[in-house]
């Protein structure tokens, strides 16, 4: 099966099948792929790795406000599924790719077995020989350029459930990465919880490209109280003056309340700005 996503400068190209669990991409920028290949990750549970059950279904195809969303769901073993989003906002020249692992075991035992849980993620995606990554000592974003050491980036990434300055805990563990071996780009997450949200959020607008940029995740609450990360989680994104809101809940949908704005789906990408609030791009409902 092939989904694409067309924009006159940025597109998107999706593949899988029936018969492999890949997930096969191509991202095209004025008709040069930049990312392409096969987009692989590695999870484990306690140190043993999930398994594949199935095949990848396409779950949600929509859009709405200039974005176009499309959903795939993988069964993996252990009462796990993971699910795949692409998500291209033509008007703002953005791409967020993502993957959600989810529980779908008793829900009654949830906290208990989350007590004892320890997820860890990888995932790779391959980029065009012709581009030259800038990674930086100090914080976790990475800069694509062309081959010419003087070139202004192309486009960067994002990895917004890390933190934008590198840092470990008190224990000294890293928390996660995103880096580049052998020509791939490479984000690596771990956490304790019993879900598990990997977002790449990627900015492919040239005019952007000098301006000052920060990411910060929100506290996302629910009767007044804040929602652990493997339930649902936040991210304000601001480039210059432009700001942007991702969310995710990893639970059955309930309403909940992040940057004051009172949401009750799956999924939600607005933009935010402090006088007029969140205006809403794209929603995806349970």
């Amino acid at each position: 099966m092939n989904k694409k996503k067309n924009q006159k400068n940025l597109s998107i190209s999706v593949h899988f099948d029936q018969e492999t669990d890949a997930v096969q991409l191509e991202v095209d920028l004025y008709g040069e792929p930049i990312l392409f290949g096969l987009w692989e990750f590695a999870l484990r549970r306690r140190g043993k790795p999930f398994r594949a059950v199935d095949f990848w279904t396409e779950t949600c195809v929509h859009q709405e406000k200039g974005c176009e969303y499309l959903e795939l769901d993988l069964l993996l073993s252990g009462d796990y599924r993971l699910q795949r989003f692409f998500l291209l906002d033509n008007t703002d020249q953005l791409l967020i790719l993502g993957d959600t692992l989810l529980w779908d075991g008793d829900k009654t035992k949830q906290r208990l077995s989350e007590q004892n849980d320890h997820l860890t993620y990888e995932s790779t995606l391959f980029y065009s020989p012709k581009l030259r990554p800038k990674t930086f000592a100090d914080s976790t974003e990475i800069f694509f350029q062309p081959d010419k050491s003087k070139s202004p980036p192309i486009f960067r990434v994002f990895p917004l459930a890390l933190p934008e300055w590198k840092k470990t805990n008190k224990n000294g563990i890293v928390t996660g990465t995103l880096g580049i071996e052998h020509s791939t780009l490479v984000l690596r997450q771990q956490t304790s919880g019993i879900s598990m949200f990997a977002p790449l959020f990627f900015d492919f607008d040239a005019n952007r490209s000098g301006n000052q940029y920060t990411w910060r995740h929100l506290t996302v609450g629910e009767n007044m109280q804040k929602v652990p990360d493997d339930q649902a989680v936040g991210y304000r994104v601001q480039i210059n003056k432009e700001q942007f809101l991702l969310y995710r809940s990893m639970t059955p949908a309930t309403n909940r309340t992040v940057l004051g704005h009172n949401l009750i789906d799956d999924f939600c990408f607005a933009r935010f700005s402090p006088e007029t609030g969140v205006e809403t791009l794209i929603v995806i409902e349970s």
